[in-house]
């Protein structure tokens, strides 16, 4: 597991244990609260529902995870406020404690398709049903 699926697993849990331990007034809890709920819960989101590998040294492809994933965080965090909102239950704690939970789970579990990265793909059955007739045979390598 790389570094990266820990960091955002670990991420809500060290949130809601600033708030939960510094008092209010205090900028390192601000600075930790909104970092991670700008940017965690939306980058373990995209992480695991992205198909390809991105790489790091394509500006656009950074970029794009980048709004992608503080579009996704917010909408995440909507999502969870406002059933807290409308139950009377809201709390700062209730909230990061949901957050927390799905970006755990969302960083953990692994890519959707049920195949681990570098497991090795089976070529398709050529007396399948599936497999076209019309199409040709490729050339035999030599």
């Amino acid at each position: 597991m790389t570094s990266l699926r820990w960091g955002l697993a670990l991420s809500g849990w060290v949130a809601l244990a600033v708030v939960t331990f510094l008092s209010d007034a205090l900028v390192l809890r601000i600075v930790v609260t909104t970092a991670f709920l700008l940017v965690c819960p939306g980058l373990a989101a995209s992480r695991w529902a992205r198909s390809g590998t991105v790489r790091a040294t394509d500006r656009t492809a950074v970029l794009e995870t980048g709004v992608l994933a503080v579009t996704v965080s917010v909408s995440m965090a909507v999502l969870v406020a406002l059933p807290l909102f409308l139950s009377g239950t809201f709390t700062v704690t209730r909230a990061l404690l949901a957050l927390a939970t799905a970006t755990s789970v969302l960083a953990l579990l692994p890519g959707p398709g049920g195949q681990r990265r570098g497991a090795p793909r089976t070529a398709p059955d050529p007396r399948s049903r599936t497999a076209d007739p019309t199409r040709p045979e490729p050339p035999a390598s030599e």
